[in-house]
């Protein structure tokens, strides 16, 4: 990372100090991390794995982030039911036509997300299939997954409606509701795992609402390197899996290998 070495540098630094947010000469914000998210992530993916703020890039290359790495993946599970275990991630493309990409991610088995790549840019979360839970979420209007154009501190509202219908019979609708969500783009920082160091953006989802008998409100975390993906990330169970088991589990993974 190359520091600008202006004398009027410090002086505006500290300027800006006084909003916690440090501009980088030419390459965007260096945004502390939030103390409370601080607390969020050292507690669940473990000291050491979160490390400085750097200089916060513009989201304007979506498709480096995520479309392109198509690939498997392994995760280690280091929070959790599950702690300890490894996690094979399988993506693959659905279709293409004019309305995007559509994709499907499998997640170690359990759940399978599904996310479509539209043509602005954007990735948004249309439903998830929750294998153990026997249910498919769909979500209306999509959940975002990464927006382009976003830049550091920004953030989208958007309240979902949501519907749960039995695994096995999907035109069965078991439960609906909403949720409010507040997707935020926090900043940058610098990720070690088991994978390797990488220059990450963090994004955090924030929830709030009611899904039949579940009231939802949770955060998520993931960590995304440009060229390589998710890092690492803390995620709940999917709202299907709330109603079906009745608990609020937390999940944290990092990125095991470094994908080929």
């Amino acid at each position: 990372m190359r520091v600008n070495p202006w004398p009027l540098f410090t002086l505006w630094s500290a300027m800006l100090l006084s909003s916690n947010i440090v501009q980088a000469a030419d390459n965007g914000p260096v945004i502390p991390l939030p103390s409370e998210d601080q607390q969020v992530l050292r507690s669940l993916l473990g000291k050491g794995v979160v490390g400085d703020a750097l200089p916060a890039p513009d989201i304007t290359d979506t498709d480096r982030y995520l479309a392109t790495h198509l690939t498997t993946r392994v995760y280690r599970l280091v929070s959790g039911p599950d702690s300890g275990k490894t996690e094979r991630h399988e993506p693959a493309v659905l279709k293409r036509d004019a309305g995007g990409t559509s994709m499907r991610y499998d997640a170690g088995g359990k759940f399978v997300y599904f996310v479509t790549a539209k043509p602005n840019g954007d990735y948004v979360i249309t439903g998830v299939e929750d294998r153990d839970g026997g249910a498919i979420t769909r979500y209306s209007p999509s959940e975002p997954f990464m927006l382009e154009g976003l830049k550091p501190g920004d953030e989208r509202k958007v309240t979902l409606g949501v519907k749960v219908f039995d695994l096995s019979s999907p035109d069965d609708l078991n439960h609906q509701g909403a949720l409010d969500v507040a997707y935020r783009y926090i900043g940058a920082y610098k990720v070690k795992v088991p994978a390797g160091s990488f220059d990450a953006v963090l994004m955090k989802w924030a929830f709030k609402g009611k899904v039949g008998p579940a009231s939802v409100d949770d955060t998520q975390y993931r960590f995304i390197a440009k060229d390589v993906g998710i890092v690492a990330g803390i995620e709940q169970l999917d709202v299907s899996a709330m109603l079906v088991y009745n608990r609020h589990t937390k999940v944290a993974k990092v990125l095991a290998a470094k994908p080929k």
